[in-house]
């Protein structure tokens, strides 16, 4: 029998946790941020904090509730979890964490799934309230949502067959994320082969990380090469210096991409007062020093100055490397090239470390060829991952509206797809 129910009648919505009180402050518990909250697979249980830690300011939950987040874009990005494995049955976490902890005559996997449909999502990001950027699902929405509501036997039922499906879902997105991931390793190892010749005759570099190179090319000092150079950032507070008509790259504008166009401007009071604000030309090669892209790197594709967080590479007349050639030879050696960085969580590179970085060099006729090569090897791989990344959106979506159709009763799931979950 089928029934219609509000939430809070089948569910404690944010309801206290007592096997929390009962702890010790000195006992351990499993803690939980909102960027270890994934489902499947990637949810993160790693993390323990002391009772005392988490005493006040966070969310409490215990085995079996399902956690779902409040705050978008998380919410909007299905999110949700059912919680188990948690030290001692008892966590805590953020507080952008709604707890919904199933009564007994709530299956916990059909009420994951419930908040997995395309209707509790849409009808949860049309109850938002708060600023752009910073919206909440209230828990009144929670607590007020209509549940259909089956037998206690046939949410089951509902919910060993998602299970099932699903996980062949997951298999198959798992699979085409691999292919992506190894293309892009492909890529990576045909820019080594570009950049080094080692495709042909080779001999030793004197390089440990970069130990050949093909025979008749020279060994060339980036310092020599090149005028490196960086810049700064003008006092936030002068709204003065911002907004003008001169470009400035900061290192979230490095993608690995020729033709850079910053989003971000300076005026020409910026850089009046700041020396180290300096315009360089397009064609520039712009790397990330530090942050979250260091080591990424770009082309510029307008006059701009630059952050103090890039170095910029500026060919010395017609020097023997070429920008455009180099940039591809740091994309093929960013991983060694992190690795003589220094810094602990976030490495950082010296632009004393990218003068002294040393790169094979053939004539600039043919690493203008070989340029050519890489853009077109890279096109290539970009147009397969592209085909590939739309089979995978395509599964993510045959996923969610199979839970959706399933939660909603729009089909009998005995009878689904031709086979049952007993196979």
């Amino acid at each position: 029998m089928t029934s219609t129910v509000r939430l809070r009648h089948i569910a404690q919505v944010n309801p206290s946790t007592p096997a929390f009180d009962r702890l010790s402050d000195d006992d351990v518990l499993t803690f939980i941020p909102m960027e270890s909250v994934w489902p499947g697979d990637r949810l993160d249980l790693s993390a323990r904090r002391t009772k005392a830690s988490v005493a006040t300011g966070f969310t409490r939950f215990q085995d079996g509730d399902v956690l779902v987040p409040k705050i978008t874009p998380t919410f909007e990005a299905a999110r949700s979890v059912l919680i188990s494995g948690l030290l001692g049955g008892v966590g805590a976490g953020t507080t952008e964490l709604h707890v919904v902890r199933p009564g007994p005559t709530t299956e916990p996997r059909f009420l994951l799934y419930l908040v997995h449909t395309y209707g509790f999502l849409k009808l949860g990001k049309a109850a938002m309230y708060g600023v752009a950027g910073q919206q909440r699902v209230p828990d009144d929405f929670l607590r007020d949502l209509a549940v259909r509501l089956p037998s206690l036997e046939e949410q089951r039922r509902i919910a060993d067959f998602l299970d099932a499906e699903t996980a062949r879902i997951d298999k198959l997105r798992n699979a085409s994320q691999q292919q992506i991931e190894l293309l892009d390793e492909s890529l990576i190892s045909e820019f080594r082969v570009l950049t080094t010749g080692t495709d042909k005759e080779v001999r030793t570099t004197g390089v440990p990380w970069m130990p050949r190179m093909r025979n008749e090319w020279r060994l060339l000092k980036v310092g020599r090469e090149f005028v490196t150079g960086s810049g700064t950032t003008p006092r936030s507070s002068e709204q003065r210096y911002f907004g003008g008509d001169y470009y400035w790259v900061n290192t979230g504008d490095l993608r690995d991409e020729f033709a850079v166009k910053p989003e971000k401007t300076l005026t020409e009071e910026a850089l009046n007062d700041y020396s180290a604000l300096k315009l360089h030309p397009p064609g520039s090669l712009v790397v990330a020093m530090y942050g979250a892209t260091t080591g990424r790197v770009g082309i510029l594709g307008v006059d701009s100055c630059v952050n103090q967080a890039c170095c910029v590479l500026n060919e010395v007349g017609a020097g023997s490397l070429s920008s455009a050639y180099v940039f591809y030879w740091f994309r093929a050696h960013r991983s060694k090239i992190l690795e003589l960085a220094s810094g602990g969580g976030q490495p950082n590179i010296s632009q004393d470390l990218v003068r002294s970085l040393r790169v094979p060099a053939p004539t600039r006729t043919e690493q203008d060829v070989l340029v050519d090569k890489a853009t077109r090897v890279e096109s290539s791989i970009r147009d397969r991952q592209e085909k590939i990344g739309e089979r995978v959106d395509l599964l993510k979506e045959r996923r969610q509206a199979l839970i959706t159709a399933a939660v909603t009763g729009e089909f009998d799931v005995s009878a689904a797809s031709g086979r049952g979950i007993e196979e």
